[in-house]
């Protein structure tokens, strides 16, 4: 897979080990702490390409880390954590 931020991709996947669920709340959530840079500390424009990047790919995003979720459900997630993402635009430097 070639994306060019792997590590922003893995670390949002590996924040599904411990996601309650994968609904549009938890990928809110997740997009705020994004932001505030808590957590997700390279800020929403890193993890907004790889989230674009991994998704654009028929490459398996949980090739690194295997999350309790199958491909498909955290390809959706991904998905609803890039919508979020982009509702949020424009982002602080």
């Amino acid at each position: 897979m070639t994306i060019e931020h792997r590590a922003e991709l893995n670390s949002v996947i590996y924040g599904l080990f411990r996601a309650p669920s994968l609904e549009r709340e938890v990928a809110a959530s997740m997009v705020e702490a994004m932001i505030a840079r808590e957590y997700f500390l390279d800020g929403p424009q890193a993890y907004s390409q790889a989230i674009a990047q991994a998704l654009n790919q028929a490459d398996p995003v949980t090739a690194d880390l295997q999350p309790p979720y199958n491909e498909a459900d955290v390809r959706a997630f991904l998905a609803l954590v890039h919508e979020e993402l982009e509702k949020t635009r424009p982002w602080a430097p």
